[in-house]
């Protein structure tokens, strides 16, 4: 395990911090591009919320993480409730302007509609053959059910390999140096604060789950910053799939985070065993555990099964686009119980046998996800990875 530091004094609070810490990526020699090659990209026009009133909202908690410094018991409450019962909250008081949000959802337009698809095919991603989604995901790699595929695209940018710019296709390139810098103002603004709060509510010495993330020596998970555009299906694929566009899954990394936007089509299975929607809350961020945080506090805190559904009639002919933060522990840590006293008394054992590393679930899930053959169920299929039983809705 990595050893842990902890370097937040009780008089020194974590704002004043993040204030001294520079968001701006560093590029050099032929890894940059002039802020003058960039041209105007389109503005993403943002989709009207439905106006359906018979649709069944999930009750989602919401952490305000600008009472860090000065409501924080508060805030572990609201985190430790939210984990344990659904795996999901919603944080608003982030500190992330809403242009900066906004400009996300321009250049992840960008990514799909500014990109010839010739260029889409040289920087597909290796999925399959890699266990990787570095690149592009293109439309019907996946089955959703009985034959049919998705209409899913998504471009993936991995923290630990933003450089060379040219391993990125030329239409992005002005704009990678927007993307990495987002991605380090998420990580510093609430990927770390979450995980202090996780400390606490799991019993962990403060700073010990984000050291697992970023090490005192500056070895870092290979967090993934993803575009996402979601197309929509058929009215022949809606009847095979009833409507399912993204089967139910949980997130394979630690801790997850979605940019709210309009479109009505995520669902998250609550604890009464029904699907509810996740509704839109301009400016607010989603947050839910994967699989890889769940099994280290032995299943106390809950990983989220969520699913992509058809939207609402009167939001049904709009694409679907998404920008995520999928946070990813430092390569090679076992997927070990966490070492504090309440995982050992409260949480179980998740892997009898061997234990995978961090980077092992990770290359096994991506690998699998979609295209390997599962035990067939009639609401589910099962995937079994080190003894491990995943659920897959239909």
């Amino acid at each position: 395990m990595v050893a842990i530091t902890t370097t937040q004094t009780a008089t020194e609070p974590l704002e004043r911090k993040l204030a001294s810490l520079s968001l701006e990526p560093q590029f050099t020699g032929t890894d940059s591009l002039s802020k003058s090659e960039k041209v105007p990209l389109p503005k993403w026009q943002k989709p009207p919320v439905t106006q359906e009133t018979d649709i069944e909202w999930a009750d989602i908690l919401t952490v305000d993480l600008s009472l860090y410094d000065t409501d924080r018991p508060a805030l572990v409450d609201t985190v430790r409730t939210a984990l344990q019962r659904d795996g999901f909250f919603y944080v608003v008081g982030h500190g992330i302007p809403q242009d900066t949000l906004d400009r996300q959802f321009d250049i992840g337009q960008h990514t799909f509609d500014g990109v010839p698809q010739v260029e889409k095919e040289k920087h597909r991603a290796l999925i399959k053959e890699n266990g990787s989604f570095m690149g592009y995901k293109l439309p019907n790699f996946w089955e959703i059910k009985d034959g049919v595929r998705d209409r899913i695209e998504h471009y993936n940018f991995y923290q630990n390999n933003f450089d060379p710019i040219t391993r990125h296709p030329a239409p992005l390139r002005p704009y990678v140096e927007e993307t990495k810098a987002f991605l380090a103002e998420t990580r510093t603004k609430v990927l770390r604060r979450i995980l202090h709060l996780i400390d606490a509510v799991l019993e962990l010495p403060d700073g010990y789950l984000w050291a697992l993330h970023e090490t005192p020596e500056g070895k870092r998970g290979d967090d993934l910053l993803r575009y996402m555009l979601y197309s929509p299906l058929t009215a022949a694929e809606k009847v095979v799939t009833n409507g399912v566009m993204l089967n139910g899954h949980t997130d394979f990394n630690s801790i997850s985070t979605l940019v709210s936007q309009p479109v009505t089509a995520l669902q998250v299975l609550m604890p009464d065993d029904k699907w509810r929607y996740v509704k839109h809350r301009d400016g607010a961020l989603v947050i839910n555990i994967g699989d890889q945080l769940s099994f280290m506090s032995g299943g106390i805190l809950k990983g989220t099964m969520h699913r992509v559904i058809t939207p609402p009639a009167d939001q049904m002919s709009f694409r679907r686009l998404g920008v995520f933060h999928f946070a990813h522990f430092v390569s090679g840590i076992p997927i070990a119980l966490a070492p504090s006293r309440k995982v050992q008394e409260e949480g179980r054992v998740i892997f009898e046998g061997e234990v995978p590393t961090t980077d092992e679930w990770e290359t096994a899930r991506v690998r699998n996800y979609g295209t390997a053959e599962f035990i067939k169920g009639e609401e589910y299929d099962i995937e079994i990875i080190n003894g491990v039983k995943l659920r897959h809705y239909h």
